[in-house]
C-alpha cells in the first residue's frame, strides 16, 4: 500500500472514530451539527478524491483519443475489438485461436505471451506489426492492434471461438492510473489540508462558541480525549487545563486590544470575546470548586481564579488606554460596557482593577 493510500485510509478511519467519539462525548445540538457534518463529509471525500482524480485522468485520455481519431474509428490507431460474450475456458479458447492463426497464411508468427492481465497471444504479421489476443477478467476476448490486419485477426477469432467481435473505442484494459510526480505532491498537500479541515469540524462541534480559535478547540478536545484514555489524568485535570488556556486567551485579548486597528467594530469584537471568556472561566471554576478536589487541585483553582481576574483587569486597562489616547474610531459604548462588566466581575471576587 503506497503512502498516499495509507494516509487517506488511515486519516478517514481516524477522523470517523474521533467524530463518533465526539458525538457521544459532547452530544448533538443545532450549534454543533454543522461541525459534525463537515467532519463526516471529509471522511467520505478523503478516500474518494484520489480515485476521482485517477478516473478523471482516464476520461481525459479517452477524450484525447476521441479527438485524435475524430468521429470515426481509425485503422491506424489502437484498433480494439471486444467479444460480446465471455468464454468459459480461456486456455482452451487461446489454444484454438493459436492453432488457427498458425495454420493461416496471413500471419508470420503466433506465440504465447505473458501480459499484465495474464496469458495471451502475440501475433506478428507483415514482418514487424503485432496484434494481441487476450482474455479479460470478465471472460471477454479482446483483440488489439495498430493495423488493418488486426481486423482480419478479429474476424478469425469470431469464426474460431464462435463469438461476435465488436469494434470499440474503450480499451477494456485501460484502467485508471494513480496520480504521479508533482501533481501527486500537490494532491497529497490538499488532502492534508482537507483532513485538518475535517478535524477542525470536530473541534467546532465540541466547542461551537466563536470566541474559540481552531487551535484552541483542538487543544480542548485533546484534553478531553486524554482524560478518557490516559490513566491518572481525569476530567478534573482536563477541565483545569482548559481553564488555564481560557485565561491565557483572555490575556491575549488584552494584547490584541493594544495592537489591533482603531475600528470600533473590530475592537468591540475583542471585548465581546473577552466578556465571554471571562464568564466561561468563572463558570468552570465555580463548577470545579463544588466538586471533590485534592489540596493541590484546590490550590490550582485558586491560582487560576487570581490569574483570571488579573486578565480581566488587563483587558479593562487596554480599553481605558485606547479611549484616553483617542484610538477608537466610531462609537465606543460597547467597549466601555464590556470594560465595566470585567471590572465588576473582578471586584466581586475581591480583585480591584487599577484602570
Amino acid at each position: 500500500m503506497n503512502k498516499l493510500r495509507t494516509f487517506v485510509v488511515g486519516g478517514s478511519v481516524t477522523l470517523a472514530f474521533v467524530t463518533l467519539w465526539a458525538a457521544l462525548r459532547y452530544g448533538l445540538s443545532p450549534a454543533s451539527n454543522g461541525g459534525y457534518l463537515r467532519a463526516a463529509a471529509v471522511v467520505v471525500l478523503l478516500p474518494t478524491i484520489p480515485v476521482a482524480v485517477a478516473r478523471g485522468k482516464l476520461w481525459v485520455r479517452r477524450l484525447a483519443e476521441y479527438k485524435r481519431n475524430g468521429s470515426g474509428l481509425s485503422f491506424e490507431r489502437k484498433s480494439i475489438f471486444v467479444s460480446g460474450d465471455d468464454v468459459g475456458d480461456a486456455e482452451r479458447t487461446l489454444a484454438e485461436i493459436e492453432d488457427a492463426v498458425s495454420a493461416a497464411d496471413d500471419y508470420d508468427d503466433c506465440r504465447r505471451d505473458q501480459f499484465g492481465e495474464g496469458r495471451g497471444l502475440t501475433v506478428r504479421h507483415t514482418g514487424y506489426h503485432n496484434s494481441f489476443v487476450r482474455v479479460a477478467g470478465d471472460g471477454r476476448v479482446v483483440v488489439t492492434g495498430a493495423s488493418k490486419n488486426t481486423h482480419s485477426l478479429a474476424s478469425l477469432v469470431e469464426r474460431v471461438a464462435s463469438l461476435s467481435m465488436e469494434r470499440t473505442r474503450n480499451h477494456p484494459f485501460l484502467e485508471p492510473k494513480p496520480v504521479r510526480g508533482a501533481p501527486r505532491a500537490f494532491l497529497g498537500l490538499f488532502l492534508v489540508f482537507l483532513l485538518l479541515f475535517g478535524a477542525a469540524g470536530v473541534g467546532a462541534a465540541a466547542y461551537p462558541a466563536d470566541a474559540y480559535s481552531a487551535p484552541e478547540r483542538a487543544v480542548f478536545v485533546g484534553y478531553d480525549a486524554q482524560a478518557d484514555v490516559v490513566p491518572g489524568y481525569d476530567r478534573t485535570d482536563a477541565t483545569l487545563d482548559r481553564t488555564a488556556l481560557l485565561v491565557s486567551a483572555l490575556g491575549e485579548e488584552a494584547v490584541e486590544l493594544q495592537w489591533d486597528r482603531d475600528d470600533s467594530d473590530r475592537l468591540s469584537e475583542h471585548t465581546r470575546q473577552s466578556v465571554f471568556l471571562s464568564a466561561e472561566g468563572t463558570e468552570i471554576l465555580d463548577y470545579v470548586r463544588d466538586g471533590s478536589l485534592t489540596p493541590a487541585e484546590r490550590e490550582r483553582v485558586s491560582t487560576l481564579e487570581t490569574d483570571l481576574h488579573a486578565a480581566e483587569c488587563r483587558v479593562a486597562s487596554a480599553v481605558t488606554t485606547r479611549i484616553e489616547k483617542d484610538r477608537v474610531e466610531g462609537d465606543a459604548t460597547a467597549l466601555t460596557d464590556a470594560r465595566e462588566t470585567l471590572r465588576e466581575r473582578a471586584a466581586a471576587a475581591g480583585h480591584l482593577c487599577d484602570a
